[in-house]
C-alpha cells in the first residue's frame, strides 16, 4: 500500500476515484500538505465548516486565481488585456471576500432569485422531456451527451437569455472557463482556451449593451439593472458583469451536468432504488431525498481553493500565510464522524441535509436551487420513463473528467426499455 506522502491529488487515479485518499487523510493526518499538488488539503467535516468561517485569512477570491497558475500565464493575460476582453478573475466577480462579497451577492441575488428559479420548473420539465423523447425509441443514450449537458446548457442559456441555437458555443466557453484550472495544460491549449474565452466576452458585452438599450426578462437584464443602495457604485461595472456572466455560464453548466451525470449513474446501478422512486406515496419527497443523497455521495465539485493572507490553524495544524488551501467538500460528506455508513447510498439519511457540496458559510453555491431544481426534473423522468436501466459498459471503462475543483463522467452510455405511460 502506499503511503499517505505517495498519493496527490494530481494523481490521475485519484482524481477518477478520490474517496480512499480522502478516507486516509481523515484518519491519518486530516489537514495535510500535499507535496505535489503544492496545497494543504481540510477534509474533515467540522474542520471544514470552521476554515469556511475565517473569510478574514483565508481569502476565497485568491485562490481561484491562482489554481495551478503556470509561469507563462501574464503572457496569455497581457494578449487578452490588448483584445480589450480580459483577463477577469474570480476577484471581479462574486467570488470576493468580505466586505466587496456583500455588494456583489445583494446585486448578484437579485438576477438569481427564488422567484425567477420557481418559475423555471415547469421549462425545464419541458426541457428535460423533449430530450428523453428524441431518444426514449432507441433504448439506448449516452446520458451525458444527450441528456445531463444539454439540460444543463439549456436551463442556464434560458435564464440568461441566450439562444439556444448557440448551445455548442456555450459548452465550448463553459469547457474553456474550467479545463485550465488545476489541471496540467500546454501553452497552446492555454492560448486557444483564451481565445475561446475573448469569444465569450465579446458575445457577452454585445448582449449586455443590447440589454441596456430594452431590457428584458431575463438575468443578463437583471445583472445590467442590478442596483443596490451604495452611492459610490450602485451597478455592476462591465469587469464585474462580464466576469459574472462568464461565472454564472460555467457554474450554470458544469456543475448540474456532473450532478445529473452522477445522478444517472447511481439509479442505473440500482434498480431496486429505481423501483422505489418510481412507486414512492409521494414521489416528490422521495426524488428531493435522491437529489441531496447523490449531492452527498457524488459531490460535482469536489473541493475548492483558498490561500492563507495569514498565519492562521486549523484542526490544530498551523498553516503560514501565502499557504494554497482546498477545503475538500467530497471528502467531508464521507466523513464518519458525522454521516454514519457515509460510502453507503441511504434515501432516508436522516442528516442528509449537512452535506457540505454546495459550500457553507457566506461563499454558500449561489445556484444551489437552481442546480436542486433541475437534477429532480431531470430524475423524474429517467424513474417515470424507462426500465431496465443498464450501464453499457464496464464502469471502471467509465471516462470520468476531472481537475481538482470538477469532476463527472464525461459520458454514459446505457441501455433500457420504455416505459409504458
Amino acid at each position: 500500500m502506499k503511503t499517505l506522502a505517495e498519493l496527490s491529488l494530481t494523481d490521475p487515479d485519484v482524481v477518477r476515484l478520490p474517496f480512499d485518499y480522502y478516507e486516509r487523510m481523515r484518519t491519518e493526518e486530516p489537514v495535510h500538505f500535499d507535496e505535489r499538488a503544492g496545497a494543504w488539503l481540510v477534509t474533515r467535516h467540522d474542520d471544514i465548516k470552521q476554515a469556511a468561517r475565517m473569510t478574514d485569512v483565508l481569502s476565497n477570491g485568491l485562490g481561484l486565481d491562482n489554481v495551478g497558475r503556470p509561469p507563462w500565464q501574464d503572457e496569455i493575460d497581457e494578449m487578452m488585456r490588448r483584445e480589450g476582453f480580459g483577463p477577469h478573475r474570480a476577484g471581479d466577480n462574486f467570488n470576493v471576500d468580505p466586505p466587496l462579497h456583500a455588494r456583489r451577492r445583494g446585486l448578484v441575488n437579485q438576477a438569481f432569485g427564488a422567484h425567477r428559479v420557481s418559475a423555471m420548473e415547469e421549462e425545464i420539465a419541458t426541457i428535460v422531456r423533449d430530450l428523453v423523447d428524441a431518444f426514449i425509441g432507441r433504448g439506448e443514450a449516452d446520458l451525458v451527451r444527450e441528456f445531463s449537458v444539454p439540460t444543463a446548457i439549456y436551463v442556464i442559456s434560458d435564464m440568461l437569455g441566450v439562444p439556444r441555437q448557440r448551445r455548442d458555443d456555450v459548452e465550448r466557453w463553459s469547457d474553456a472557463s474550467v479545463a485550465p484550472i488545476g489541471r496540467g495544460i500546454t501553452k497552446e491549449e492555454a492560448y486557444g482556451y483564451a481565445q475561446d474565452m475573448m469569444d465569450m466576452h465579446r458575445f457577452l458585452h454585445e448582449q449586455f449593451e443590447e440589454r441596456r438599450r430594452n431590457r428584458r426578462d431575463d438575468m443578463l437584464s437583471d445583472l445590467v439593472h442590478a442596483q443596490i443602495d451604495d452611492e459610490e457604485n450602485p451597478t455592476l461595472s462591465e469587469t464585474e458583469l462580464l466576469s459574472c456572466g462568464v461565472a454564472l455560464i460555467a457554474a450554470g453548466n458544469e456543475t448540474t451536468r456532473n450532478g445529473i451525470s452522477w445522478g444517472s449513474l447511481i439509479l442505473a446501478n440500482n434498480p431496486e432504488l429505481m423501483h422505489r422512486l418510481r412507486t414512492a406515496e409521494d414521489q416528490e419527497r422521495a426524488l428531493k431525498r435522491f437529489v441531496e443523497e447523490t449531492l452527498r455521495i457524488q459531490p460535482p465539485v469536489p473541493q475548492l481553493p483558498r490561500v492563507a493572507v495569514a498565519d492562521c490553524e486549523i484542526g490544530g495544524t498551523r498553516i503560514p500565510q501565502g499557504s494554497f488551501i482546498y477545503l475538500c467538500w467530497a471528502s467531508a460528506n464521507r466523513d464518519a464522524a458525522t454521516f454514519a455508513n457515509a460510502d453507503d447510498f441511504d434515501l432516508e439519511r436522516a442528516n442528509v441535509g449537512q452535506h457540505l457540496t454546495f459550500g457553507t458559510g457566506v461563499h454558500r453555491c449561489l445556484g444551489a436551487m437552481l442546480a436542486r431544481m433541475e437534477m429532480k426534473c431531470a430524475f423524474r423522468e429517467i424513474v417515470n420513463r424507462m426500465d431496465d436501466l443498464r450501464v453499457s459498459i464496464a464502469e471502471e471503462d467509465l471516462d470520468i473528467w476531472g481537475t481538482f475543483v470538477f469532476r463527472g463522467p464525461r459520458s454514459l452510455p446505457v441501455t433500457f426499455t420504455r416505459r409504458a405511460m
